[in-house]
């Protein structure tokens, strides 16, 4: 009878040590997307132009504007943003040509403002209705989207 337990304890202990380094496996694979990923956004306030903070953001990341009475939350990624004539935005493909970031801004869990953060700008553009600009200053997606080529 031990022998029969030897093989299937072996077995058993050999599927239990391949299922806990496929679990490792897929969470260090998790722990590296999400580690590559991230947006470094500066905000700047139309009221006061001397104000500028800098903050790294993960995707559906939550950062605090000023002193903490607005929140900002990144809620999309566009690799390639086209906007239309009506204003609608749209994906022109996966080619990282005008990477942007839309952030929507809340005071108190009512929604205060949507805007983009562009990477190509070379400052924060102002809304006309809008109190606070974003500028996408740095970013890693990893490589989900494919790089631009150089500028000439």
């Amino acid at each position: 009878m031990n022998t029969m337990k030897t093989p299937v304890t072996a077995s058993l202990v050999l599927i239990l040590l391949v299922a806990s380094q496929v679990c490792a496996d897929q969470a260090d694979s998790t722990k590296e997307s999400k580690e590559e990923q991230y947006f470094v956004i500066e905000t700047r306030h139309r009221l006061h132009p001397k104000f500028s903070q800098i903050d790294t953001v993960a995707m559906n990341g939550v950062f605090y504007i000023g002193e903490e009475e607005y929140k900002g939350e990144l809620i999309a990624f566009n690799p390639h943003l086209g906007i239309t004539m009506e204003g609608e935005a749209l994906q022109m493909s996966d080619t990282l040509y005008n990477p942007a970031v839309r952030i929507r801004v809340s005071l108190d869990d009512e929604i205060q403002q949507e805007s983009w953060g562009f990477s190509v700008l070379s400052s924060p553009h102002f809304r006309r209705e809008d109190l606070l600009a974003f500028r996408l200053v740095d970013f890693r997606v990893g490589e989900k989207y494919i790089k631009a080529p150089a500028r000439k």
